[in-house]
């Protein structure tokens, strides 16, 4: 059983052990065998990775004085399995193997754990591994975050005074630097999107690195004799320390937004069956030494992650890890998740290296701060405050930069609007998990179970259009991305005579959606709002929420006890033609909730342009329902009009030509 507490340093060492402890009974020769789901690789490729991605909390555990009851055991397997001579030998790894993915936390374990994981090891199990893991340097690897793979293992190599190849990880650090944009912003590709792989890849990687070299440093000085090969290489890779410390700090406010005060974060984009890894790029700033918060809203933003996910079903009746997100569900999963992809989450235990007088632990958790008020960190992104009503406080909305995301936050939802940034790499329920308008951390989004029949399209915060024969199409590529202080903009095409352009508007907790369309077929489009759950906590049993509908404008509100879902029309007379209902979108589409509701604009599309807008706003029930919805105009040259009830004052928005 998991501590769902987890105050202390040693709450957190017994909450990996009680994720650790239920794989004791499912070692064998090969690995790990955690279940029979199948994955875009072999089933033994899947019991090295439950083994090698259990390291991840195993290695820090060690490092930082606790113990595991299990070791021996897990060294055999090392041993064994990367024995070329050994029926369980691992085998060797090919171009773009998932096996190179995981040389990483094994990398982590030498560099972490040495006395552990390294001095035991005889000397032709040394050798075994040194070749076994130097494969990662002549191998071809995806031009991502996998870049960092090979440095880590270069990393450790050198640790170790092995052999390294310096023009393979040389080309490893220029693709790094490829994938890098500004402001602390990495794409997971050079022609992919910006996403989790941002802050639990790249940055959490490159702090593992600037740790690591500030110690190899300190060794090498230490040195009577240091050689004119590494001499000549230090200042490199002190350079490329800074930078990557540097990116971090520049980042870490714009990510910290992303959280809710209740531990809870804005699921979007793909891997988001490792739940809990999203709070390893702050353990890696810890664990790195590098100052982007005070120690206690670091320890925060941690501990009330993990508390958030250990309140969750996230765990099976045996108390392993279950692949999914709120809750068991392979609906939302991608190829590549198998059994034990969940353990990559243990990322986030990096904290237990630290030792029990660190600050991290002597400091008291501290919430998260207004962010333009954390001391001393200047926020790199634009701000805009738009008092929406009276009560509650004035939501704080922050444009980032260079992704245009439009973060929302309040104290009912922290929502992301988004532009769209489509991968280059076809994931399953990719344009689910990036071409939705907007992410929310209370209400999550829905995946679908395909593109026939609109209740098992998962509709929610997403245009969807059909010719009328049941199948819809959903926003997926995009151009000509755009945004300003609170809105983001882009142009997608469902079909090649089919042109949108989306523009998104963040009021607070409400936002606006202005859709121009210019269309030769005839369509029908639904517009759906935020999905909220069917059932509350103490509410198993059917619950028949409180419909409301509304006829000029034309809206609907949906209400349960718990939370609320409204959508209100904002589109021009000529193009007014769409009438409210409720969907009930079919079982386990809903990331967070199983079964869930949503309210609904739908209408008709003729040939030539059109223009749709609507209100959105979901959150608790009393203010969802009473507050009056802004208002939309769109003037002769363009422009949008928002005209903000309750005080507000109107805004202008040049942003559609005439």
């Amino acid at each position: 059983m998991v501590p769902s507490s987890l105050q202390t340093r040693t709450d957190v060492q017994q909450a990996v052990l009680a994720l650790l402890d239920p794989l004791k009974s499912c070692y064998v020769s090969d690995g790990l065998h955690l279940g029979y789901t199948g994955s875009s690789y072999s089933p033994r490729v899947a019991r090295l990775e439950a083994w090698s991605r259990t390291l991840w909390g195993i290695a820090p555990l060690l490092a930082g004085g606790g113990s595991f009851p299990f070791l021996d055991r897990h060294l055999e397997i090392l041993t064994r399995c990367t024995d070329p001579a050994s029926p369980c030998y691992w085998g060797t790894p090919t171009d773009k193997d998932q096996r190179l993915v995981e040389m990483a936390p094994l990398a982590f374990a030498l560099l972490s754990a040495r006395a552990w994981f390294w001095d035991p090891l005889s000397p032709r199990e040394k050798q075994n591994l040194y070749h076994w893991l130097s494969t990662i340097q002549h191998r071809q690897l995806p031009a991502n975050n996998w870049h960092f793979f090979r440095i880590l293992v270069c990393t450790a190599f050198r640790f170790l005074d092995l052999p390294v190849d310096e023009a393979a990880e040389a080309e490893s650090f220029r693709i790094v630097e490829e994938c890098y944009k500004r402001n602390g912003w990495y794409i997971d590709g050079t022609n992919a999107a910006y996403d989790l792989y941002n802050p639990t890849g790249f940055h959490f990687y490159g702090l593992l690195y600037a740790r690591f070299l500030k110690e190899w440093v300190g060794r090498c000085s230490q040195q009577q004799f240091i050689p004119s090969a590494i001499q000549e290489c230090i200042p490199l890779s002190v350079e490329r320390a800074r930078l990557f410390s540097e990116r971090a700090e520049q980042f870490a406010p714009q990510y910290l937004a992303w959280f809710r005060e209740d531990g809870s974060f804005v699921p979007f984009g793909r891997s988001l069956t490792y739940r809990f890894v999203a709070a390893s790029f702050f353990s890696a700033c810890a664990f790195a030494g590098v100052p982007v918060f005070p120690w206690g809203v670091l320890k925060g933003a941690v501990l009330r992650h993990l508390r958030y996910w250990f309140s969750r079903p996230i765990l099976d009746s045996q108390g392993l890890l279950t692949i999914g997100y709120g809750y068991p569900n392979l609906v939302m999963a991608e190829q590549y998740n198998a059994s034990g992809s969940p353990y990559w989450g243990l990322k986030t235990f990096l904290i237990l290296a630290l030792p029990p007088d660190h600050p991290f632990w002597a400091s008291p958790e501290e919430p998260i701060h207004t962010l333009s008020k954390v001391p001393g960190k200047p926020v790199p992104t634009k701000q805009l405050r738009t008092p929406i009503h009276p009560s509650p406080p004035t939501a704080e909305i922050l444009c980032q930069e260079p992704p245009g995301f439009i973060v929302s936050r309040s104290r009912e939802d922290v929502q992301v609007l988004n532009p769209g940034y489509y991968p280059g790499w076809e994931a399953v329920h990719s344009a689910a998990k990036y071409g939705k308008f907007v992410y929310s951390a209370r209400f999550g989004f829905c995946v679908s179970h395909g593109a026939y029949g609109l209740e098992k399209t998962g509709c929610d915060s997403a245009l969807v259009l059909s010719e009328g024969d049941g199948y819809w199409r959903e926003r997926r590529h995009t151009e000509n991305v755009r945004f300003g202080k609170n809105w983001t903009a882009s142009t997608w095409k469902p079909w090649s005579n089919v042109t949108i352009d989306s523009i998104l508007i963040s009021l607070g907790v409400w936002h606006v959606r202005v859709h121009r369309i210019k269309s030769d077929r005839s369509l029908l489009g639904v517009e759906g709002g935020f999905s909220v759950p069917r059932y509350g906590e103490e509410c198993s049993e059917d619950y028949s929420p409180s419909i409301s509908y509304s006829q000029n404008p034309v809206g609907i509100t949906v209400t349960f006890p718990w939370a609320a879902s409204r959508m209100v029309d904002l589109s021009p007379v000529c193009s007014h033609n769409r009438t409210a209902e409720l969907v009930y979108p079919e079982p386990n589409l809903n990331v967070l909730e199983p079964s869930v509701v949503l309210p609904i604009l739908k209408g008709t599309l003729e040939p030539g342009t059109t223009l749709w807008a609507c209100a959105v706003r979901a959150g608790d029930p009393a203010p969802t329902c009473s507050e009056p919805a802004p208002r939309v105009r769109i003037n002769p040259d363009g422009s949008i009009s928002l005209e903000i009830p309750l005080g507000g004052s109107d805004l202008v928005f040049k942003l559609l030509d005439p």
